[in-house]
């Protein structure tokens, strides 16, 4: 089990002004912010960040999509906090979405869909690098960096 995993509000949500109401969502369900930024992704930084889905139909609009406004990047702390994430954003098309779940609540379309989350521990490492340094993510109690 992760205690940690990378949530991201899209720009879709983002432009809305959903962001708060998202992550009030999202720490309403047990999950603790442990590290927050909001940034707009250049072309090359989305390019890797989905590198895996690289050749695929939807990349390319995949990329344009998540590049076209800021995004809020969230290191999410919980004792599951892979699994339980996946279980509290809901499907990715918001009409299969469970009640109550963040795409449910506030996702436009299965491409709109307001919120990523990743989807196994190997991801969320490699993810929580891409958008945090290690001295950024300030775990449980630690909220001050150990060298001061």
């Amino acid at each position: 089990m992760s205690k940690m995993t990378l949530g991201m509000i899209k720009p879709d949500a983002v432009g809305a002004g959903k962001a708060g109401a998202i992550i009030a969502h999202i720490e309403q369900q047990g999950f603790r912010v442990a590290a927050l930024k909001m940034l707009r992704l250049s072309r090359a930084m989305a390019r890797e960040f989905y590198a895996e889905h690289d050749g695929k139909p939807f990349y390319e609009p995949l990329v344009d999509f998540i590049t076209s406004g800021p995004v809020v990047a969230m290191a999410l702390e919980h004792p599951d906090a892979v699994k339980t994430f996946r279980q509290v954003i809901g499907a990715t098309d918001p009409a299969l979405a469970g009640e109550g779940t963040v795409r449910k609540l506030f996702a436009q379309s299965k491409s709109r869909n307001a919120v990523h989350g990743s989807d196994s521990e190997a991801s969320a490492g490699r993810e929580l690098k891409f958008f945090f340094s290690r001295t950024e993510i300030l775990m449980g109690e630690n909220r001050v960096n150990e060298s001061e």
